[in-house]
């Protein structure tokens, strides 16, 4: 990848790690109740990659971003910071990855599928590996869907928005807790 590229990675994640983004909005579309996606993700060009694919999709949204295994539970359990559910609300469908510090991806999903209110989360495991091992592991722990990265933006792209467009528009709604706790 060129340094280009790079660098325009690293600056459109910054602003988002603190905060959240909207999606596109369709002209003349009627509105649709806003969505949120959680990216787990520590590598700052694959989440410059999900994030460009998200917005591609055209489906109205709230990017929620975090960096390591921890932060992605503390996001999805309600703790510290992100107990503020009108600010940080349960994702609609989350995509993690597989090699994060703190906690990985195997030890994120485990905590997910523990709990009754995300047991039916979507989660998308992304990762550059390729062993089975791995890819075997992540469906015996319960994940949706295991997309491999593949360097070509293009297909990366396609892969997630066909992703979010089942998952986000076309898959039944799932129930939410009333109150937003877990």
């Amino acid at each position: 990848m060129t340094n280009d590229l790079i660098d325009s990675a690293a600056n459109a994640v910054r602003p988002l790690q603190q905060g959240r983004e909207s999606g596109p909005d369709v002209p003349g579309a009627l509105p649709r109740p806003m969505k949120t996606i959680l990216i787990a993700e520590d590598n700052e060009i694959d989440v410059f990659m999900t994030r460009k694919a998200c917005q591609s999709v055209g489906i109205p949204h709230q990017l929620q971003i975090v960096t390591d295994g921890a932060m992605a539970i503390d996001y999805l359990f309600g703790n510290g910071c992100y107990a503020d559910r009108s600010i940080y609300p349960l994702p609609d469908i989350i995509f993690l990855d597989l090699n994060m510090p703190r906690q990985n991806g195997f030890e994120v999903l485990k905590l997910i599928r523990a709990r009754p209110v995300l047991k039916k989360l979507p989660v998308i495991m992304l990762s550059s590996s390729t062993l089975m091992v791995d890819v075997d592991r992540a469906y015996q722990l319960g994940v949706t869907s295991y997309l491999q990265k593949v360097s070509s933006q293009a297909e990366f792209g396609r892969a997630i928005e066909i992703i979010l467009k089942y998952w986000l528009q076309r898959a039944a709604p799932q129930s939410q807790p009333k109150d937003g706790i877990i």
